[in-house]
């Protein structure tokens, strides 16, 4: 965890010793204390303090003068007011002018540090949401790892024993594969589930603009930039930081990057103070990086830093078995986003789907469902449904016994799997379809769905059927 830094404003200097005493016993605080009235006012223009405590009346310099100084270089620094003489006219001024909070002389320990306390959490979780909002993370309709395939499984299987470590992690695939899906699951069934996961597109982040992006600045240190602002490292600090497609960073920004991994410390842009943080690190690429290192594109020692674990995942195209469960769960997800549920592939189409390449992977499956609803004027999704693009790869007036070579075989191979599965499923549960739905492992809308395409009658395989 980060360590605050307080700033104690006091001109009695039993107050500021009393609370660098009390204070620094604390975990995770470090305390400074300042009672002369000009040297505090410089001091609050340094970048270092997460929190500055100050006395409301003292000689030279006010706590009001504090107050307005730490609001003018950096508003994101709370400042507590300690006054022996509260006034409903003075306290109502310092909340007006923004303190986050003032306290009660002779100060009460316990009151003192719950107020600290309070304050500290209140501007983490602003600092959080602020994160929220900088990534417009859109939520995910995805939500887990589908599929019943053996690669499936096998991915499955790496996510669970990467979970319990806290190394960092490569992961390999094709764009559309579901590289942030997998990241996100390793970091939920990790001990970080409870701190940010921060997800950074490394291929829109501008040249111009990557260490402020990635280290963050302080005030003045460019053009525009007005108050501190905290950089992704930091935000992800106690969590985990995945940076997607890391190929595309250049050796420049790779070289900055793998001094800030290697010492897990880092300077904001115009600040001499280093920041040091507590990250997992994963990392994402659909490039080879070891041909990217051959062709020095990529630094080996970078590579090697990073590619402690591996994940690699396979292409749609690989994962027999799996079109028709995604199919049905998106159809399912987004025909109730779109008002089109209930809709059901005919089987001309879902042997269609299942011989198509998918080069855009997952992808490209949201979005072809997608197109498929919102162009379906029936509950039974034809060919006509079927985007014109994926269409045209096939000869849209053939039959399905037509479809010949690898293409054809391999979309009546997955056919009779599906055939096969479901009614040794269905006689193994006696035709019970919320039987049949937990060991499938697919929703109860899903299995009816399967079983009205394949032809398959439930009743048939009821025990007073045997």
């Amino acid at each position: 965890m980060q360590e605050a830094r307080i700033l104690v404003i006091d001109d009695d200097e039993a107050i500021c010793g009393f609370c660098q005493s009390a204070l620094s016993k604390i975990d995770h605080l470090s305390v400074t204390t300042e009672h002369r009235g000009r040297h505090a006012l410089r001091l609050c223009d340094s970048p270092k303090y997460d929190l500055i405590l100050t006395d409301l009346n003292m000689p030279h310099t006010s706590g009001m003068e504090i107050l307005k100084r730490v609001r003018e270089r950096d508003p994101d620094v709370p400042v507590i007011i300690m006054t022996g003489y509260p006034t409903v006219d003075n306290s109502v001024e310092c909340l007006r002018l923004g303190a986050a909070d003032y306290v009660l002389k002779p100060l009460m320990l316990d009151d003192l540090i719950s107020t600290i306390t309070r304050v500290l959490n209140e501007k983490r979780l602003r600092q959080e949401n602020r994160l929220l909002r900088r990534q417009l993370e859109k939520k995910s309709a995805m939500g887990d790892i589908l599929g019943e395939s053996d690669a499936v499984a096998h991915i499955r299987d790496v996510i669970a024993d990467l979970a319990e470590t806290d190394v960092d992690v490569l992961i390999w695939g094709e764009t559309g594969t579901g590289k942030e899906l997998v990241a996100r699951n390793i970091h939920s069934l990790s001990a970080r589930a409870q701190k940010p996961f921060v997800p950074v597109d490394c291929s829109a982040i501008p040249p111009e603009l990557f260490e402020s992006e990635f280290f963050g600045h302080e005030r003045g240190a460019f053009t525009g930039a007005t108050q501190r602002s905290l950089g992704l490292m930091e935000y992800a600090d106690g969590g985990t930081l995945f940076l997607d497609e890391i190929g595309e960073l250049s050796l420049p920004q790779q070289a900055k990057l793998l001094r800030a991994l290697q010492e897990r410390k880092f300077r904001r842009v115009g600040s001499r103070e280093e920041v040091s943080v507590d990250i997992r690190l994963l990392a994402a690429t659909n490039r080879d990086l070891r041909d990217e290192v051959k062709a020095r594109r990529f630094r080996e020692d970078l590579y090697f830093r990073i590619h402690v674990g591996e994940v690699r995942l396979p292409a749609l195209r690989q994962r027999i078995g799996d079109i028709a469960i995604l199919l049905n769960h998106y159809l399912e997800v987004f025909g109730r986003e779109m008002n089109r549920e209930d809709r059901v592939p005919s089987k001309e189409v879902l042997t269609l789907l299942n011989a198509y390449a998918w080069p855009g992977n997952i992808r490209e499956l949201i979005n072809t469902v997608r197109r498929m609803l919102a162009s379906s004027k029936r509950k039974t999704l034809t060919l006509e449904d079927v985007p014109v693009d994926i269409r045209l790869q096939f000869d849209s007036g053939s039959e399905r016994s037509q479809m010949g070579g690898f293409l054809g075989e391999k979309a009546r191979m997955l056919e009779r799997f599906e055939y096969d599965y479901m009614v040794s499923v269905l006689k193994t549960c006696k035709g019970d379809i919320s039987a049949v739905a937990r060991m499938a492992d697919i929703s109860r809308q899903s299995v009816y769905r399967m079983l009205e395409r394949l032809e398959l009658n439930p009743n048939d395989y009821r025990e007073d059927q045997y």
